[in-house]
């Protein structure tokens, strides 16, 4: 288990390593809505300010996708592409 902290609602939660940060998100009841689960929408872009080095690395599709939108930072990813691992993460949905 690791644990996922939300902001801006501050909610925090215990998730199980190897879940998508997108269906921890959602797990943990933000209002994050995916339109393709395959990293092909800008939908679930989020920033993780700490801990984006313990998910998963960054492949391709999720790059180049990334790359093609407005609004990215170094902190940015599809929460529909991340797993989680055993380090705490914390991320901001974007509105």
């Amino acid at each position: 288990m690791t644990t996922l902290t939300v902001l801006p609602s501050g909610k925090s939660c215990e998730v199980a390593v190897g879940t998508s940060l997108l269906n921890a998100l959602q797990t943990a009841g933000e209002p994050i809505i995916c339109q393709c689960s395959a990293g092909k929408s800008e939908a679930c872009h989020v920033f993780v300010p700490v801990g984006r080095k313990s998910l998963s690395k960054i492949q391709r599709a999720e790059n180049e996708k990334l790359d093609a939108m407005v609004g990215v930072s170094s902190a940015s990813r599809l929460a529909c592409q991340a797993t989680l691992s055993e380090d705490a993460v914390t991320v901001e949905i974007l509105k």
